[in-house]
């Protein structure tokens, strides 16, 4: 059987963070990577070509093998508390919930050279006596993939999909003020990718990404292409790999418009983003233990006075243990970012904005048989400013269900 729930460290998050980028969300739509949110300012694209776990593509490349649809689906009941629903950075309004997800994975291998994957996501949370602001939140994206792999040494690789979601989302890297508000976006993208084996354990990954972004109720529509690759040196399926990441990012925003230097608007202009970033991988398994810790650093310029240039780098860390009946994974991030000509307060020479944003997420889950799971989940998050309005906290844990058809 296909443990299709390590797609909760891979898909659910990816799809939605991608529509807010360059926002923040503590909407929890799955487990571990929900950490990198709409701050790390990577297209989700990105994230949907990364390399799988290696038990996972393990089990796909074991069904090649096999002529017929294979179809694994999970559904999930929680319920559970979130002590900051709005983000607030005085008042935070604090509700208990309910949750219901569902995963479904649906592959179909053709002869021994193509491969058709799909996913399904969906993840709806609404609270007990809901606040006037929202009643709560939900996410769903559809993810396919065609596979050719004509040489065993390179495989070509299409992939598209669209999302939506309803969320309570922080807008403030990309605003004068700050901006949070349940938002509801929609989007789609399309990713041509090539997978290459080189000589020395080298793995050699372009790709080219287009995607497409609207808002529902904030002006923030927007297109982007982004390029790039990764090189990668190990086993994918063995034990231990060392990568690293580069690409570039071209964004057209329909309503948004330029700013002056000193926060002035400029009205007929529109803003444009070019953001760079990278990053440098090392993961590692033995028995019972997985381990993977990643370093980057992003470089975003509006290409115009510079009002919404920043530089960020990130570190995380992700742990995992998985024993006979019991699996329990924590993943933690930092992030730092330092805007060029934005300041906080008055005076001849107030200093640049600078904002710290730390996510921290434990899980734990226990098979009672080869259907059923109980698992429960601590989300902290924090963001620290040198503005006082743009700084909040907030927690949510939780504790279901699972079962696997």
């Amino acid at each position: 059987m296909l443990r299709s729930y390590r797609w909760i460290f891979i898909l659910p998050a990816s799809f939605v963070v991608l529509c807010l980028i360059p926002s923040r969300s503590i909407a929890s739509v799955g487990a571990a990577t929900a950490v990198e949110t709409a701050t790390s300012g990577q297209a989700p694209a990105a994230a949907a070509t990364a390399a799988l776990p290696p038990d996972l593509q393990a089990e796909l490349d074991a069904l090649q093998s096999a002529s017929s649809w294979h179809l694994s689906n999970q559904v999930r009941g929680s319920l559970g508390w979130r002590d900051n629903v709005l983000l607030s950075a005085f008042a935070p309004v604090e509700r208990t919930f309910i949750r219901a997800e569902l995963e479904s994975i649906l592959i179909r291998p053709f002869r021994e050279t193509w491969q058709v994957i799909a996913f399904l996501n969906g993840d709806v949370l609404r609270y007990f006596s809901p606040p006037s602001d929202t009643s709560g939140e939900q996410q769903w994206s559809l993810h396919s993939e065609l596979r050719w792999q004509a040489l065993p040494s390179a495989r070509m690789t299409v992939k598209g999909g669209g999302y939506f979601s309803d969320t309570v989302v922080d807008l403030s890297e990309s605003e004068v003020q700050r901006v949070v508000a349940p938002t509801r976006v929609r989007g789609a993208y399309a990713i041509a990718t090539t997978q290459i084996a080189l000589p020395g354990h080298l793995r050699f990954d372009p790709a080219f990404h287009v995607r497409r972004v609207d808002y529902r109720e904030y002006a923030g529509d927007y297109d982007e292409v982004r390029t790039g690759g990764r090189l990668e040196w190990g086993r994918p399926r063995g034990s231990w790999a060392i990568g690293i990441g580069w690409f570039e990012s071209r964004r057209s925003y329909d309503q948004r418009i330029q700013f002056t230097a000193g926060g002035r608007a400029l009205p007929g202009t529109h803003l444009r983003f070019r953001q760079r970033d990278g990053d440098a991988r090392v993961r590692f398994s033995t028995g019972m233990w997985s381990v993977a810790a990643t370093a980057g650093w992003l470089e975003n310029r509006d290409e115009a006075s510079g009002y919404f240039d920043y530089d960020r780098e990130r570190a995380r860390l992700e742990l995992g243990w998985e024993g006979a009946i019991w699996r329990v994974s924590l993943d933690a991030e930092a992030r730092r970012t330092e805007y060029r000509v934005q300041t906080v307060g008055a005076g001849i020479a107030p200093p640049p904005r600078i904002a710290d944003d730390y996510d921290l997420l434990l899980r734990t889950e226990r098979d009672l048989d080869e259907r059923w799971t109980l698992f429960a989940e601590h989300r902290w998050e924090r963001s620290r400013a040198n503005e006082v309005d743009f700084s909040y906290r907030a927690n949510m844990v939780l504790a279901g269900v699972q079962r696997s058809f």
